[in-house]
């Protein structure tokens, strides 16, 4: 019981509050925020080297922002967790390793949360986001258009302190890399459509590095 309350504690100490609604300043916004909608079992990695198993999450792609669930309670984590793991229901789908402390982006900061989709001498990450599309047609009230959400997301490459945005176009793509990425995106058939595509370009290029 006093480990079970210890937790309970920290996990106060490094919350930013108590909410029942995560998502209230984005009411008028129609669409999921989550990444996944039902609560996921994981692991939080803390900046003091803590790991905890005890907590749900969730994972607000729209405010890249974790949400704990702790004994019937939710909290939104601040920056004491640097770290964590979600292990989705779902067969399909393995566990998924985010981490923050990467260097800022055209769309984060240091603060931001990135799934890590390979480790080499240079990564690759991935950030969910959500684009918000305004319907022009659909007024709300007081000339306020109605909004939603559309699924996002970006791939960068960590390449000597930097984030690369890799694009989607396969030739703009391979103008990033050495002609030997450019001779396998060509030789496999690589559309750039999936996430087994990208984690291929990155790998090769590993292999290519001295």
């Amino acid at each position: 019981m006093r480990y079970i309350t210890w937790c309970l504690l920290l996990l106060c100490q490094c919350a930013l509050a108590q909410t029942n609604d995560p998502l209230q300043n984005s009411s008028e916004i129609s669409g999921n925020p989550y990444l996944f909608k039902d609560w996921c079992n994981g692991t939080v990695h803390f900046t003091s080297g803590r790991i905890l198993h005890q907590f749900k999450l969730k994972f607000d792609v729209f405010k890249n922002l974790l949400l704990l669930q702790f004994d019937g309670n939710t909290f939104a984590a601040e920056s004491k967790i640097d770290e964590f793991v979600m292990y989705p229901k779902s067969k399909t789908k393995d566990s998924l390793v985010f981490r923050k402390g990467f260097p800022k982006s055209d769309k984060g900061t240091e603060q931001t949360y990135y799934q890590v989709l390979f480790t080499g001498k240079v990564q690759l990450l991935r950030l969910f986001g959500r684009t918000v599309i305004q319907e022009h047609n659909l007024v709300v009230s007081n000339n306020k258009y109605r909004s939603r959400m559309e699924e996002a997301e970006y791939y960068y490459m960590l390449l000597n302190d930097s984030l690369v945005l890799l694009p989607g176009n396969r030739t703009e793509l391979a103008a990033l890399f050495p002609p030997g990425v450019g001779e396998f995106i060509h030789q496999h058939q690589l559309k750039m459509r999936s996430v087994e595509d990208y984690i291929a370009v990155v790998k090769k290029y590993n292999e290519l590095l001295p």
